[in-house]
């Protein structure tokens, strides 16, 4: 309880308004939290299309941009880290280390030079391996094909060079920086994902009965069997963000009350009393 004293105001509503100190305005702070604000929604984004759950942690995540930019969020970075959920960022200058160089034909080039071959040839590439295609045509210059008995020389003029994201990867760009995130889930991040997941559930379950934030439950939980020693080792987690006393992995749950849910295509029983 705060209690009034003599030196405070008669009523803050009669105070005049606060005058800004622009000599407290850090200019560098604010562009670098514009920065992280742009990094959020635009990694967000990217784990919303390949298809991975906020909830779901990854391993690592890289920046790629200069040296200025670092500099202007390099202390703002976990905030960056706990939006996309990412346990570490770390920063490069350049994306090469990250991207397979590949070929696309040229088809400009090849209809007006092939003519009425050019479909057969193009059909030809298309099946080739386009990796391997690259390494050929940097390595000879050139490439023969067999189309209807005839042997078509191509050269690197008949080709556009393209990147594509190594595997386990996937890339997003800002209008100054590259995120690449690490996609790769592992059994121990797909554990941390899941628990995280049950103790959303349990959050609502406490809602749906009106408890209050200091009362303390009793939990069991129905689980496909093989994610029970997984989950044990996020025992502690769970049991403190949900006020568990006790947590049991039972058949069949029993509680004031019983809910089933749908975590991706995991049917998850959950019972929970005071």
């Amino acid at each position: 309880m705060i209690f009034k004293t003599d030196d405070m105001p008669k009523s803050v509503h009669l105070c005049d308004y606060i005058v800004s100190d622009k000599k407290m305005i850090d200019s560098n702070l604010e562009e670098g939290m514009e920065k992280i604000r742009a990094l959020v929604e635009v990694g967000r984004a990217l784990r919303s299309k390949i298809g991975i759950k906020i909830r779901v942690p990854l391993n690592s995540a890289t920046l790629v941009c200069d040296k200025k930019i670092e500099e202007l969020i390099r202390n703002l970075i976990d905030l960056l880290n706990e939006e996309i959920n990412v346990k570490k960022i770390t920063f490069e200058r350049d994306t090469s280390k990250f991207m397979t160089k590949t070929v696309r034909q040229d088809r400009s080039k090849i209809g007006p030079k092939y003519k009425d071959k050019a479909k057969q040839i193009i059909q030809k590439i298309e099946e080739m391996d386009k990796i391997k295609l690259y390494k050929e045509l940097e390595l000879k210059k050139e490439i023969i094909l067999n189309i209807q008995n005839e042997k078509i020389k191509l050269t690197r003029q008949d080709f556009e060079i393209v990147e594509i994201v190594k595997e386990n990867l996937a890339k997003v760009e800002t209008e100054d920086a590259a995120l690449i995130l690490d996609t790769k889930i592992t059994p121990e991040l797909e554990a941390e994902g899941l628990a995280r997941e049950i103790v959303r559930r349990i959050q609502s379950m406490r809602k749906e009965l009106d408890l209050y934030v200091e009362d303390k439950i009793f939990t069991e939980i129905k689980v496909d069997a093989g994610k029970i020693n997984s989950l044990k080792k996020w025992q502690t987690y769970i049991k403190g963000e949900t006020r568990s006393n006790k947590i049991s992995y039972v058949n069949k749950p029993s509680g004031k009350l019983v809910k089933k849910w749908d975590i991706d295509e995991l049917q998850i029983e959950i019972g929970i009393k005071k």
